[in-house]
């Protein structure tokens, strides 16, 4: 009877550290990426109320993200679109460049994806989209 109930016991504290173990593991993971996520929207967002995250992804070497503007109204005429879309991929170009942190992440082979979109329109309405790669920010 004493094997018997050794080995139940020796079972059942495995069971919990394996479980204990996997669980924390997903936690910090989830944690991780919830931290990530708030440091992309602090740093795109730059505490302007027109700009907004609307999504963010981790892949295995791609960051997505799309950003909404507010205050463009439903329908973008073309003048204002191009406007719009120059003053974006400035912005966004400068942003993404002008962080070591990113420019040494995309030089090591991986992406960089930024949708704009237009906050006020009633369907969703990609204004252009602005992808970072290997050499983009020479």
């Amino acid at each position: 009877m004493g094997v018997k109930k050794y080995i139940k016991i020796t079972l059942q504290i495995s069971l919990v550290i394996f479980l204990g173990f996997r669980f924390y593991g997903v936690f910090v993971g989830k944690q991780s990426n919830e931290e990530v996520r708030a440091s992309f929207e602090r740093y795109f967002t730059d505490s302007d109320e027109r700009i907004k995250m609307t999504y963010f992804s981790v892949d295995k070497n791609t960051v997505g993200l799309a950003l909404e503007l507010s205050g463009l109204g439903e329908n973008i005429g073309l003048n204002d679109k191009a406007k719009i879309k120059s003053n974006s991929r400035k912005y966004i170009r400068e942003k993404v460049c002008s962080d070591a942190q990113l420019v040494k992440y995309i030089n090591d082979g991986n992406f960089v994806s930024i949708d704009i979109r237009n906050g006020d329109s009633g369907r969703l309405e990609n204004i252009m989209n602005l992808s970072f790669s290997k050499g983009s920010c020479v």
